[in-house]
């Protein structure tokens, strides 16, 4: 008896484990190695400790790119520094979308409202931070609706570019055919010719 209830205990321990490290990939966006691979060569990733530093240095791309990597990358302790330079980081444009950003990949679902009502704030249509950051997103009401609305009124120069980046990460992490599929669905409803969802459709590439 005491023998089947230590192997109870181990069983319930171990599967314990397992679950708890399912939950914790589950946070992050890059599961696979290759994933990183081809992360790691397209961006620029930045300790998030120095936040400060580069606040310092008006390097808000810097600091931008640090926030995002830590998101993506589940990088828990950036909290830190985030609470540490909040008061700033709130006021900075760019930098506060990816804490935005941080917090709804940390399991805040206000994150992604405060993403969207950035997107959606007079003259900052083509943001192409904030188009960025909806790449890396597995949802479509909200921020893949909002790709979607970039592709009809902001496609020129940066905001092009963005949203073709946005549109290859989330087809290459997420998969093809709920990609394909929700995105003609949506561009229908958003009135968006199918010439110009099809053209993105075909040529955004990595």
């Amino acid at each position: 008896m005491p023998a089947k209830n230590t192997f109870l205990v181990f069983s319930i321990l171990f599967f314990t484990c397992v679950f708890a490290d399912v939950l914790r990939a589950g946070d992050w966006v890059f599961e696979s190695e290759e994933a990183k691979e081809i992360y790691s060569k397209k961006k620029i990733q930045i300790p998030c400790k120095r936040i400060g530093e580069l606040l310092n240095k008006d390097d808000i791309n810097g600091v931008y790119i640090a926030i995002r990597d830590a998101a993506l990358f589940g990088d828990k302790t950036c909290s830190k520094y985030i609470k540490k330079n909040l008061d700033r980081l709130k006021r900075t444009e760019g930098a506060k979308d990816a804490v935005a950003f941080y917090s709804y990949k940390n399991g805040d679902p206000s994150g992604l409202k405060l993403l969207a009502d950035s997107y959606d704030k007079e003259g900052r249509t083509g943001d192409h931070s904030t188009v960025d950051l909806f790449g890396f997103l597995n949802e479509w009401e909200i921020s893949g609706r909002r790709l979607v609305r970039h592709a009809k009124c902001c496609t020129e120069g940066v905001g092009g570019e963005a949203l073709c980046s946005a549109i290859w990460w989330r087809r290459y992490l997420y998969g093809e055919k709920d990609f394909k599929y929700f995105w003609f669905k949506i561009g229908k409803e958003e009135n968006v010719s199918l010439e110009k969802l099809q053209d993105y459709y075909n040529n955004c590439h990595p």
